[in-house]
């Protein structure tokens, strides 16, 4: 669960940039890079929901894995496999987060949002139906530190 709900949030994130932006060719990299994480999220969100322990950032691969597990976005014939295979070569040495002077390809962003959103519908409740099934378990505290107010 805690996979996919950081999937969530990264697709929360991207949606609220493109809804501000849309397809501002200076925040393309930016929501890419949301896109990827989410998708990355999402598959290893499946796969862990499956019982498989995925690894690595390849989310080609994932996808790959994730499809031979049955995930399938309904009328979905290549939208998926084209989305991760473009955001994974546009993502070469995370040119998504660091400029690059190197060529690639990337997917359109109104494209790679529909798929992305599809993904997120179709994983969700599938995982989410295997983990209520399970005791809760608490994965980590993380404490908040606020700035310090100096006396007067």
């Amino acid at each position: 669960m805690a996979l996919l709900n950081y999937a969530r949030k990264y697709h929360q994130a991207a949606e609220i940039v493109f809804d501000k932006v849309g397809n501002d060719p200076g925040l393309t990299p930016v929501l890419n890079f949301l896109y990827f994480h989410t998708v990355e999220l999402l598959l290893k969100s499946y796969l862990r929901a499956h019982g498989r322990e995925p690894w690595g950032h390849k989310i080609n691969e994932l996808n790959d894995e994730a499809s031979q597990l049955g995930l399938k976005i309904p009328g979905d014939l290549w939208g998926l496999k084209n989305i991760t295979s473009l955001l994974e070569s546009g993502n070469e040495d995370m040119e998504f987060r660091y400029f690059s002077l190197e060529s690639g390809s990337e997917p359109d962003l109104t494209w790679t949002r529909r798929v992305v959103g599809e993904l997120l519908h179709v994983v969700m409740p599938f995982v989410e139906s295997t983990c209520h099934n399970s005791a809760p378990r608490l994965a980590k505290l993380v404490m908040k530190f606020s700035e310090p107010t100096p006396k007067v």
